[in-house]
């Protein structure tokens, strides 16, 4: 019996792969030569949408517009005024940031209401705001569901902050080698450098 005549017996009298099966046995997703791991630490800053910004890279799913971020902002500066169009997801790592004079009032009582290292927060996507930096700075892990948009001060829209443009400005300062990389259009590492 040759070889291809044995591969389509057991094919034919293989048991079919129902939902079932995939279950029991999903295997593992292949690697694709890659590391599962990297430190971020040798990757370049780069400069980020407005000034004394700094952004790295770390995951960027062009088929979805997701991506995520190590952002690093210089004290006391205030962002330009944004529109969240998906949710932004906030890690705090260093320093902080915070909204209006950095207080909420909640049932008659003021709080201060700064995030610092170690806290959590989520802007919502249709937010728009101007966050400020602490006296320190801040250094945070942001994880995008959407894009974010920046506004002139004379109210017109002057960038739309998508996946595809962080990947591009990352790209430029040679910063993407170990960017988690998904973009099902044109294959999982066609726009990696070569």
């Amino acid at each position: 019996m040759s070889v291809d005549s044995d591969q389509a017996l057991r094919a034919a009298t293989a048991p079919p792969r129902t939902a079932t099966y995939w279950m029991a046995s999903p295997g593992n997703t292949p690697k694709e030569g890659r590391l599962d791991f990297h430190d971020p630490r040798g990757t370049p800053w780069t400069d980020w949408l407005m000034p004394g910004t700094r952004f790295k890279l770390l995951y960027c799913n062009l088929a979805t517009g997701q991506f995520t971020i190590l952002l690093q902002v210089d004290p006391h500066i205030q962002a330009t005024s944004h529109w969240h169009i998906g949710n932004l997801q906030v890690y705090i790592l260093e320093g902080g940031f915070y909204y209006g004079d950095g207080t909420m009032t909640l049932n008659g009582m003021q709080h201060d209401d700064r995030g610092r290292p170690h806290t959590f927060t989520v802007e919502t996507a249709g937010t728009v705001h101007q966050p400020f930096a602490s006296d320190s700075g801040c250094l945070m892990l942001a994880i995008f569901d959407g894009p974010i948009g920046g506004y002139m001060p004379d109210g017109a829209l002057a960038v739309v902050g998508d996946a595809r443009l962080h990947y591009y400005m990352a790209k430029d300062n040679d910063a993407v080698r170990d960017t988690q990389l998904v973009d099902y259009t044109y294959g999982s590492t066609s726009l990696q450098p070569r």
